[in-house]
């Protein structure tokens, strides 16, 4: 599969006890979700899955967007505003460079979600392909850095 493939193994082992829940539990328990949601597009992207299968392809990219778009609602409305006001510099200056490093991904995002109809993957189902697999690349990417770099520092036991 594209290179999602290796960032999945990254979205970590989640909390089982609800007697302590970290602040950043919530935002790995969206990663697992979207990580399963990318697999369920990944599905399609073959050539000869596509153009047939571009009606399913196009559904489970719309759920896809439907998490990441929440997913990074709650990170830039609530997460990165709260880490830029940490009392800890470090914590402030890992998420300033996170925020302004990774901005683009919603817009970049949301244009290939509006791009990639159902049609477009009809017509054109190599380029979606192609699309598709750097786009779960860097979310990949994304996903693995929050998770490895950022989170700990908020987490008073570090995975």
């Amino acid at each position: 599969m594209p290179g999602y493939a290796s960032a999945r193994a990254f979205v970590g082992p989640l909390r089982e006890d609800t007697e302590f829940m970290s602040e950043t539990d919530i935002y790995r328990k969206q990663h697992a979700e979207i990580a399963r949601l990318v697999r369920g597009v990944e599905v399609f992207l073959s050539p000869g899955k596509l153009p047939d299968d571009a009606a399913a392809a196009r559904l489970k990219l719309s759920e896809l967007a439907a998490k990441v778009e929440l997913h990074l609602a709650m990170e830039d409305g609530t997460l990165y505003p709260s880490l830029m006001a940490h009392q800890d510099p470090q914590v402030r200056d890992k998420a300033s460079h996170f925020n302004n490093e990774m901005s683009g991904i919603k817009a970049v995002f949301e244009t290939y979600s509006r791009k990639w109809t159902e049609a477009a993957i009809r017509e054109n189902p190599g380029g979606f392909i192609g699309e598709t697999n750097k786009l779960f690349a860097a979310l990949g990417n994304r996903i693995h850095r929050e998770n490895t770099e950022l989170y700990p520092l908020l987490e008073p036991n570090p995975r």
